[in-house]
């Protein structure tokens, strides 16, 4: 019988993901991220555990996104915004419900 596992290190995984190897192996030592530890400080992920992360980081759009922006602008009164910082959030040319 012959087993083949394929592990990867928090290197590796960084590399695939454009991330730091600090981050990586912060996830696996707050346990947010099944890994295999080998030994003290020695961190391997196999090929499925590289899934469960990158679904985990994966971020989903609300949407097909062939929806037009929403047009109504938003209430920023309920983060304590001023009437200065709402003014000026309003001015800038990205924010939907532009008034200028």
């Amino acid at each position: 019988m012959s087993l083949e596992a394929s592990t990867l290190t928090p290197e590796e995984v960084a590399q695939m993901l454009g991330a730091s190897p600090w981050w990586v192996r912060e996830q696996a030592r707050r346990g947010r991220v099944p890994h295999l530890r080998l030994g003290r400080g020695r961190i391997r992920f196999l090929p499925e555990h590289f899934d469960v992360l990158v679904r985990m980081v994966t971020v989903h759009a609300n949407g097909t996104g062939s929806e037009p922006p929403a047009s109504k602008p938003v209430d920023l009164r309920a983060l304590g915004a001023t009437s200065k910082s709402t003014r000026a959030h309003l001015n800038r040319p990205h924010v939907q419900g532009n008034l200028r």
